[in-house]
C-alpha cells in the first residue's frame, strides 16, 4: 500500500513537472523570422512560398489550388483551422490557402496569424441540398426565394455588415419564434468555421445559423443542427439525416454530389502566413506582456470568457456516457460471444470467429462511420446512441477473446474438485471458475477499457460533441493550442486513472470473495 502511495506522488510530481514545462513552452512569444524575399523586395507575394512547406485543409478545393500555385511545396493536410493556425505558429508550416472571411475573422483573433491580401481566386459561396429528390428541390427553391426577397428589402445587408463586422456584443442568433408547425429541418454544421458557424456562449452562431434561422421564421420550421468536421458535410448530407449544409465553396465536382443554392456570399482564396513575414506588420507586433499576464489571459480567454469550461463539462459527460455505457453492454456482449464458443456447435463457433476477425480488422472510426451513415441511415437514431452501438461491438470483440483466454488458464480440475465437494454446476463456476478466470482477465481488459475511452476522440466524425470536439470548438474561437489540449490531455489520464483504480477494486474484492469460499469449501 504504501509502494502505491509512492508511487501515485511520483506520478503527480512528474506529471506537474511537464506541464510547466509544457505551459513555458506553449506560452513563450514565438520569434518568427521573415522571408528573405521579404528582405529583398520589401513586399511578400504568394509565389515566395513556392517550395516551402504548405498546410492543407483536408476536404477542400484547397487541396487542387495549393498544387496549382505551390508546385514544388511539401504538403501537410490539417483537419480544420484551429490546427492549421496551430501548425503556422509554431513553424511545422509556412503558408496555407484559405477562405478570406475566415481569415479575416482569424486575423482578428490571432495577430500572429495574418493573410497575403492578393487573392488568388474569387468563388461563391452556396448552401448545399441533396441531390435528386423532388422534396429537397422544392425545399431549395423555397430557399432561393427567400434569399431573393432578403436581398431585395435589405436584410441581406444587414446580416453581411454584422457578420464580417468588428462588434463582437451583436453578433447573436435569435432563435425564438421557430415555431415548427411545417416541421423540423435538420442542417449540418461545422462549428468551427467562424464566422459563418462557430460556438459562442453554448449557442449556434455565425452568418450561415443567421441565415437559416431566418428562413425556417419565415416559413415555420423548426431547425436542428448537426455537427460535423468539414469533410463530413457532404456524406452526411447523403445519409438522409439532414436537409442541407451550412455554406461551402461552390466547385463543379460538388455540384455533381450536391444542388447548391443561389450564392450567399462571395470571397476568394487567399494565403495565410505568419503576420512577422509580412513587412506592413513588422513594428505592430507587440511582445511586451509578461509571461505570467499571458498565462492568466491565455486561461482567462480559453474557459471564462462566454463560459467556455461549460462545454469542457458538457464533453466530459458525453465521453463517459459513451465509455461506460460501451463497457457495459461490450462485456454482456463479449460474455455471450464466449459462452457461443463453448455449446459445442461448429456454427456457433465459426460465428463468433467471425465476428471477431471481422470486427478486429475494422478501424473503429470506419465502423463508426459505417453505422451512421449507411445502416442507420433516415432511421433516426441518435448519434450518441450510434457511438455506443459501435464502440460495444469493437469492444465485445476484444473482451470476448481475453474472457475466453482467462477461462482457458483455469485449470479443469478446479471445476471436478468442487463438483466433488457437493456443489452444482452454477456454484462451481460463480464460486471458483469465475473469480479465478477475472485474476486473469480483468488486467488485460482494463488495457480495452482504457483505449475504449480513447477511442471515443473519434466521435466527432458523427456528429457528437465529446471532450475532443469541445476543446476543438475551444481552439476554433480562441485560436490557442496549450490550455485546451493540455486540459484536454489531463482529463484523459485522469479517466484513465478512475478506470485503472476501479478495476483494481474489483480485482481485491474477487480475490477477497475468492479466498473466502475457498475457505468455506474446506471445512466442508
Amino acid at each position: 500500500m504504501r509502494r502505491a502511495k509512492r508511487t501515485d506522488a511520483a506520478i503527480v510530481i512528474i506529471l506537474s513537472l511537464v506541464f510547466l514545462l509544457l505551459l513555458f513552452r506553449g506560452l513563450l512569444p514565438k520569434q518568427a523570422e521573415s522571408t528573405e524575399s521579404n528582405e529583398a523586395a520589401g513586399q511578400v507575394t504568394y509565389a515566395d512560398y513556392n517550395g516551402k512547406n504548405i498546410g492543407i485543409l483536408t476536404g477542400t478545393n484547397m487541396e487542387q489550388e495549393s498544387f496549382r500555385y505551390f508546385p514544388d511545396s511539401a504538403y501537410y493536410y490539417f483537419d480544420g483551422y484551429p490546427n492549421l493556425n496551430a501548425a503556422l505558429s509554431n513553424g511545422v508550416i509556412d503558408a496555407y490557402l484559405g477562405d478570406e472571411p475566415a481569415l479575416k475573422s482569424i486575423h482578428a483573433q490571432q495577430p500572429q496569424v495574418d493573410y497575403i491580401k492578393e487573392r488568388l481566386t474569387s468563388n461563391q459561396y452556396s448552401f448545399a441540398f441533396r441531390k435528386d429528390d423532388p422534396a429537397e428541390k422544392a425545399l431549395c427553391d423555397q430557399f432561393n426565394a427567400f434569399l431573393k426577397q432578403i436581398k431585395e428589402d435589405g436584410t441581406y445587408d444587414e446580416i453581411d455588415a454584422l457578420w464580417f463586422g468588428t462588434d463582437e456584443e451583436r453578433k447573436t442568433v435569435d432563435m425564438s419564434d421557430l415555431t415548427g408547425e411545417n416541421g423540423t429541418i435538420h442542417m449540418v454544421t461545422t462549428p468551427t468555421d467562424e464566422p459563418f458557424c462557430y460556438i459562442k456562449d453554448g449557442q449556434h452562431v455565425g452568418y450561415d445559423v443567421d441565415v437559416a434561422v431566418r428562413f425556417c421564421r419565415a416559413y415555420g420550421y423548426a431547425l436542428e443542427f448537426g455537427d460535423v468536421d468539414f469533410q463530413a458535410r457532404i456524406p452526411a448530407l447523403a445519409s438522409g439525416r439532414y436537409e442541407f449544409t451550412t455554406t461551402m465553396n461552390v466547385t463543379p465536382e460538388r455540384a455533381e454530389s450536391v444542388l447548391f443554392s443561389d450564392p450567399v456570399s462571395e470571397g476568394g482564396i487567399v494565403v495565410a502566413v505568419r503576420s512577422a513575414d509580412l513587412p506592413e506588420n513588422a513594428e505592430k507586433m507587440d511582445e511586451t506582456q509578461g509571461f505570467l499576464n499571458r498565462v492568466v489571459s491565455s486561461f482567462e480567454k480559453n474557459f471564462i470568457r462566454e463560459s467556455r469550461w461549460k462545454l469542457i463539462l458538457k464533453g466530459l459527460g458525453t465521453t463517459c456516457l459513451i465509455t461506460v455505457l460501451s463497457i457495459l453492454f461490450g462485456t454482456v456482449l463479449a460474455f455471450l460471444i464466449c459462452l457461443l464458443r463453448y455449446t459445442g456447435s461448429r456454427v456457433g463457433i465459426r460465428l463468433s470467429d467471425l465476428y471477431v476477425r471481422v470486427l478486429q480488422g475494422t478501424p473503429t472510426i470506419v465502423l463508426l462511420m459505417i453505422l451512421f451513415y449507411v445502416c442507420f441511415h433516415g432511421r433516426g437514431i441518435p448519434p450518441v446512441w450510434v457511438a455506443v452501438i459501435g464502440f460495444s461491438l469493437n469492444y465485445a470483440a476484444y473482451a470476448s477473446e481475453i474472457m475466453r483466454s482467462g477461462y482457458n488458464s483455469v485449470d479443469p480440475g478446479q471445476r471436478e474438485a468442487a463438483l466433488a465437494l457437493g456443489f452444482n454446476e452454477r456454484q462451481a463456476f460463480s464460486g471458483f471458475i469465475l473469480p479465478q478466470a477475472a485474476v486473469t482477465a480483468l488486467p488485460v481488459c482494463r488495457g480495452e477499457m482504457i483505449n475504449l475511452l480513447k477511442s471515443t476522440a473519434a466521435v466527432g466524425y458523427i456528429s457528437v460533441l465529446d471532450l475532443t470536439k469541445m476543446s476543438d470548438i475551444i481552439r476554433s474561437r480562441t485560436f490557442e493550442a496549450f490550455f485546451p489540449l493540455i486540459t484536454t490531455a489531463l482529463i484523459y489520464f485522469l479517466l484513465a486513472w478512475l478506470i485503472t483504480k476501479a478495476v483494481s477494486m474489483v480485482l481485491l474484492r474477487i480475490d477477497r470473495r475468492g479466498k473466502t469460499e475457498a475457505k468455506g469449501a474446506v471445512r466442508i
